[in-house]
């Protein structure tokens, strides 16, 4: 479990299988674990529509940090 306060997450995700309308991206585990399952996410379902814009990639960077 992370043990020191960060500014931000940025993990990594790569494309598991497509459904019918959406893309499934399993988190790639990193150096540490953000939770006790080893993953901050995990499994990630994405709109086609919404890939499609960006060129159907096969690897995404999510970052998650406050808005404040």
């Amino acid at each position: 479990m992370a043990e020191k306060e960060l500014d931000k997450l940025v993990l990594d995700f790569k494309k598991e299988r497509d459904t019918k309308r959406t893309t499934v991206f399993q988190e790639q585990l990193g150096e540490f674990a953000y939770s006790d399952k080893d993953v901050a996410i995990g499994p990630l379902y994405i709109q086609q529509q919404a890939l499609e814009m960006i060129g159907k990639p096969e690897k995404i960077k999510v970052t998650i940090e406050p808005i404040e």
